[in-house]
């Protein structure tokens, strides 16, 4: 694997990978891979730090200010979905600027049957996002996530459970979140990855895209043979499943917030975790999770399955790709990352499109 990630005559080692990931899969299975496939991408709220360092924005704009950036700030609704706020296009769109969720959804173009979870403004994110990128708008499902027993949403494992007729007759299932710089590169070949694992009988459920970024607070610890076992996340409190017992190293290796998993892997961990964990009356009360949220967190079932040897990590993804927009101030930050990650996306359908010239008419081709 590590080898794989050595540059090589100046050709990015993963592009080239790709290729052959691409060609090793097969016509068959890449044309039939959209059919057996969900992509979710969850786009339910503003979220408390994004309103408030909106408002704090707000109000520091002149009174009389008439630049561009300065209008759309204003004009923002503070309880707005922070996906659907305007950041400057990349895509082949006719405008200027894009709601910074287009970017989530497209990484999963054409990869699988769309749905997307919301809390409100459904027909602002089909028009401006989802017609805005040329989808027929009744193609895309949507779920609403609803409150849990104390009037707050309970997290993103959640949300996808409450969307669950979204994905549930699937074969496989992608998620992603809809204020990350997603690369469609990383989203390809992580599905083919897991489907590839699977066409193989080789008892994998989970493909986990990362990046190297030592320090992150999504830390992946890996067994002695470089499984993953634990996966991190600070704000759920403690890992879950603590790194104990058999020698678990920290890893310098951090999620890139693309989850690909088999639908009923899915399920069945779901379903323990709201069998073991799940009160009704209270929420959740996963182990190793801030017992004052209640939150069921995407990240325990990623832990429950890699504690079982049923997980992997793909690392191809850039560090960029782990910049997300959840405050306001993060937008500049988060435009100079999907300029790497999208830069890098045409290159690789430069290096694709170039191997297909080279093999066309060899019987090679992908």
């Amino acid at each position: 694997m590590s080898a794989m990630l050595e540059p090589k005559g100046g050709l990015d080692p993963r592009h080239q990978a790709g290729v052959e990931l691409l060609r090793r899969a097969g016509q068959d299975l890449l044309l039939k891979l959209p059919f057996r496939t969900t992509c979710l991408t969850l786009l339910a709220g503003a979220g408390s730090r994004w309103r408030k360092t909106l408002g704090d924005a707000k109000a520091t704009i002149p009174p009389h200010a008439k630049d561009a950036h300065s209008l759309r700030t204003l004009a923002f609704p503070l309880d707005a979905p922070r996906g659907l706020f305007p950041v400057k296009n990349r895509l082949a769109l006719n405008r200027e600027y894009i709601p910074l969720a287009a970017y989530a959804v497209d990484a999963f173009r054409y990869l699988g049957r769309q749905g997307i979870v919301i809390r409100g403004w459904e027909r602002e994110i089909r028009r401006d996002v989802v017609e805005a990128l040329g989808i027929e708008s009744q193609s895309v499902g949507f779920a609403t996530q609803e409150e849990g027993p104390h009037g707050k949403v309970l997290g993103h494992g959640d949300a996808t459970f409450q969307a669950m007729d979204l994905w549930k007759d699937s074969d496989f299932v992608m998620v992603n979140f809809g204020g990350d710089a997603n690369s469609p590169f990383t989203a390809l070949v992580s599905l083919v990855s897991l489907a590839l694992w699977d066409r193989e009988g080789a008892g994998v459920d989970m493909v986990l895209p990362v990046a190297r970024i030592p320090g992150s607070a999504y830390p992946i610890f890996l067994d002695s043979q470089g499984l993953p076992r634990v996966f991190g996340h600070n704000k759920l409190g403690e890992s879950f499943g603590k790194p104990g017992g058999a020698a678990l190293e920290r890893s310098d290796f951090a999620n890139v917030g693309i989850r690909v998993y088999k639908t009923s892997a899915l399920l069945n961990a779901m379903e323990e975790i709201r069998r073991c964990w799940w009160d009704p009356s209270v929420g959740y009360s996963v182990p190793g999770n801030d017992p004052e949220s209640h939150e069921f967190a995407l990240d325990n079932v990623d832990s429950l399955l890699a504690q079982e040897g049923r997980a992997r990590i793909l690392p191809w993804a850039r560090p960029e790709e782990l910049t997300p927009a959840k405050s306001f101030d993060e937008l500049l930050r988060f435009e100079d990352a999907l300029d790497k990650v999208r830069d890098d996306w045409e290159a690789f359908l430069s290096v694709l499109d170039a191997q297909k010239l080279a093999h066309k008419g060899t019987g090679g081709g992908i």
